[in-house]
């Protein structure tokens, strides 16, 4: 990284300390700045506003007397002649400094007298007779209103802008005032002081009539401006507006006589004066401080570098190895006595770590030394551990290398280890021969320390010559291990190919005894319909066979004569025929329905949403026929809805079936009676379809119950039932095969849980327990069979 400029001490302090004085006070006088402004720009503003209302109150007064003089004027004019009124006119002008002319009108509108003010000359005395009906302010007046005011009135007599004031007499004679503009602005402008520099008068159209700088008169409009539109409508008056790109502090008051507004404006921020002042007198007090710093900054940055100065001199001393037992100096600042303090305490530590390092170095257990690289390896330090080994003493170590201690086989070997340091570090094995002549086998690391002026190499050694003898032992019992390891691996492998072998025959053998008991039940199932389906068949077709008799005797009859009750007779046997035929064919369709959907289901993976009360009673009615002619019952108690299934309805099917049958096969065994019982239900309690018992009913399990009063199961056997070819009547005709497919369907396709309960002489009870909805698997449910 790149340094930047090195400066002394001295000159740190001197910076900061000149630095600290002009930013303080420049801070300080920065915030004074911002928090005076602002009470500058208040104050400003109420004095803006007063002096425009005062303006204001002394256009209103100076109005209110003009009026006043010109309707008692109007008072004593009454019953006199023109000539008379004239002077009369001209002698109450001699003392108003603002009506430049007074003339009266008479009430058709022609002027009868005229007074002039004496600076007004001469020339209006063209102007008796003249016409003046449709004069403004002739017009305004009227007995409803005796006095009318202009404030944008032409002078009848010069033609210059005026303030006009108009007074009707009982008479109907009307006396006419005269005030020009620029006397009543020179008026208000001996009102205004210094504190508002632009003073506008703006009529109520927005054209500036009057300002004190006489710069706007006549050429500005303020109509759109938000400051007289906010005066205008009545609402808040804006504190501040923009004029010629200066924001402007703004005051208004009105003038209700003349329909006038006088606006008061002063500069913001620092075009205000006394803001200039104000940053005039902080950048004194600014150049002032930094020449005070310069004059104070040099002795105190001295004062406080000099006991510094002196503990970096005791420093360097101690550096150089020549600081002796002297005592560190120590001054006037506590800091620079601490800093003296510490590196006194600092040195002391330094020293007692030399020490223990050198301790440490020469008691490692392992052989240790150090190398200068940059003068032929020569041998700078030894340790203890490493001369045992060598035989060398430190003496005869220490300003030679290892080349000429005579320490190397092979020269060459040598060279490659510096070689390889070059790199930073090395670790391998080295021949190291002892001062003895033994030849010694170690393993070394060696790593490179770079310092500014010097280059050293720490080595440390391990003997590994014992540890080698080790080794060769071990590879020869290993190779020995080896060679019989293959051997009882080649007889194990013989081993697992043969047990492979009749692993896959046997296999083979329980998935052709599986399908063999899926198609015996079939067959067994199809045999018990075939049989029940002969007698609703037969009773069909006797019923068919006695309507044919019935038709042929109608065919005899109809050659004979055909009376109403033999056709009555036919009728009737016709009837009854088909309704005997229809009830059995019904039944048989039943029948064939249900062996139909049963077999459907056993023979296919279809899954689908079904009841299980469906699944259930389709497979008692193709399993009842088996059992028609025996004292063997099913009697099924499940509800017909609200246990409802997504799963496999023809494993359900297979592993209710081979319960059912096992029960009447081992269970009934020896008995001429028997009951199987089967029920269903929800976790939980209550009815199948009742989700009131806390969550949603239709994601508790549905237990399904099959239930015999048989001889039960033995203790022995029951631990085992569920085993493949596990069975009571092996050679007579069982495999072995049921529960185990039951079993498998159940937990693997089904999801569920299959368990079994027994008490010989009191029946067994196998209980299934199944999710609503059966997991997804890839697992084909023939498979899992």
């Amino acid at each position: 990284m790149k340094s930047g400029r090195v400066w002394k001490l001295r000159a740190h302090l001197f910076a900061l300390l000149l630095t600290t004085m002009g930013l303080t006070f420049t801070v300080v006088n920065i915030a004074m700045l911002f928090w005076r402004v602002p009470q500058i720009e208040r104050e400003s503003l109420q004095v803006l506003r007063n002096e425009a209302q005062d303006v204001a109150d002394r256009l209103e007064l100076l109005l209110g007397a003009r009026q006043s003089r010109l309707e008692l004027m109007a008072s004593h004019l009454r019953g006199r002649t023109p000539a008379q009124a004239g002077a009369m006119l001209a002698s109450s002008l001699r003392g108003d400094r603002l009506f430049r002319a007074v003339y009266l009108v008479s009430p058709r509108g022609r002027v009868e007298a005229l007074a002039l003010a004496p600076q007004a000359g001469g020339q209006g005395r063209d102007f008796l007779g003249s016409d003046l009906s449709a004069h403004a302010l002739f017009q305004a007046v009227d007995a409803a209103r005796p006095t009318a005011w202009s404030g944008r009135l032409v002078s009848a007599l010069s033609g210059a802008p005026v303030v006009g004031v108009a007074h009707r007499d009982s008479s109907g004679r009307v006396l006419v005032g005269e005030v020009p503009t620029a006397a009543l602005l020179d008026e208000l402008r001996s009102v205004a002081s210094a504190h508002a520099p632009m003073l506008w008068l703006v009529d109520r159209s927005g054209e500036v009539v009057a300002d004190t700088g006489g710069s706007t008169t006549g050429r500005l409009a303020l109509h759109d401006w938000p400051l007289l539109q906010a005066a205008l409508q009545g609402r808040h008056v804006p504190e501040h507006f923009t004029f010629e790109r200066q924001r402007m502090q703004a005051a208004l008051a009105p003038a209700p006589t003349l329909g006038w507004y006088v606006i008061g404006g002063m500069a913001r921020g620092w075009g205000h004066p006394e803001v200039r002042r104000l940053a005039l007198y902080v950048c004194v007090g600014v150049v002032g401080c930094l020449l005070i710093g310069l004059l104070l900054a040099p002795f105190w940055a001295s004062r406080l570098v000099r006991p510094l100065q002196r503990i970096v001199a005791r420093a360097a001393l101690n550096t150089a190895g020549r600081g002796g037992g002297s005592p560190w100096p120590r001054g006037p600042v506590a800091e620079f006595n601490r800093l003296a303090g510490d590196l006194e305490a600092m040195g002391q530590a330094v020293q007692e770590r030399e020490h223990k390092l050198q301790a440490l170095f020469n008691l490692a257990p392992v052989p240790m030394a150090v190398t200068d690289m940059d003068e032929a390896h020569c041998f700078l330090d030894v340790n203890s551990a490493w001369c045992e080994e060598t035989g060398y003493t430190r003496a005869e170590a220490i300003g030679l290398n290892s080349l000429e201690l005579g320490m190397w086989s092979s020269v060459q070997h040598h060279e490659d280890l510096l070689q390889t340091l070059e790199d930073g570090s090395f670790a391998g094995e080295v021949e190291i021969i002892c001062k003895n002549g033994e030849a010694r086998l170690y393993q070394s690391f060696g790593r490179l320390l770079d310092f500014k002026d010097q280059r050293l190499v720490v080595w440390g050694s391990i003997d590994i010559g014992p540890l080698r003898a080790v080794e060769r032992e071990l590879r020869a019992l290993n190779h020995d291990l080896e060679v019989r390891v293959a051997q009882r691996a080649d007889a194990l492998a013989m081993a697992n190919e043969e047990l492979s072998g009749t692993l896959a025959q046997l296999r083979s053998a329980q998935a052709g005894l599986v399908q063999t008991e899926k198609m015996a039940a079939l067959g067994a199932l199809v045999a018990g319909v075939a049989h029940e389906l002969n007698t609703p068949l037969g009773n069909g077709v006797m019923a068919v066979s006695a309507m044919a008799d019935e038709t042929r005797r109608l065919r005899a009859t109809l050659q004979a004569g055909l009376r109403r009750a033999d056709l009555q007779h036919w009728v009737d046997g016709l009837a009854q025929g088909c309704d005997i035929a229809g009830r059995n064919l019904r039944r048989a369709a039943d029948l064939v329905h249900s062996f139909k959907r049963v077999a459907v289901d056993q023979t296919s993976s279809q899954r689908r949403r079904f009841e299980l009360a469906e699944v259930v009673h389709e497979l008692v009615v193709s399993l009842r026929p088996s059992f028609a002619r025996t004292a063997y019952r099913i009697v099924v108690e499940v509800p017909e809805h609200g246990l409802r299934l997504d799963s496999y309805p023809g494993a359900l099917g297979q592993a209710l079936a081979n319960l059912i049958q096992n029960a009447v096969r081992h269970g009934f065994d020896g008995r001429d009676h028997g009951t199987v019982r089967i029920t269903a239900g929800r976790e939980g309690g209550g009815d199948a379809g009742d989700g009131s018992e806390g969550g949603d009913a239709t994601d508790r399990r549905i237990w399904l119950r099959v239930q015999d009063d048989g001889v039960g199961i033995p203790d022995t056997v029951i631990g085992r039932i569920f085993d493949p070819f596990m069975t009571t009547k092996m050679g007579q005709g069982g495999t072995g095969l049921g529960l185990h497919i039951s079993y498998n369907a159940v937990v693997q396709l089904l999801g569920g849980t299959l368990a079994v309960d027994s008490t010989p002489g009191h029946g067994a009870a196998f209980e299934m327990r199944l999710p609503p909805v059966a997991p997804r698997t890839a697992t084909e449910p023939e498979a899992a069979l």
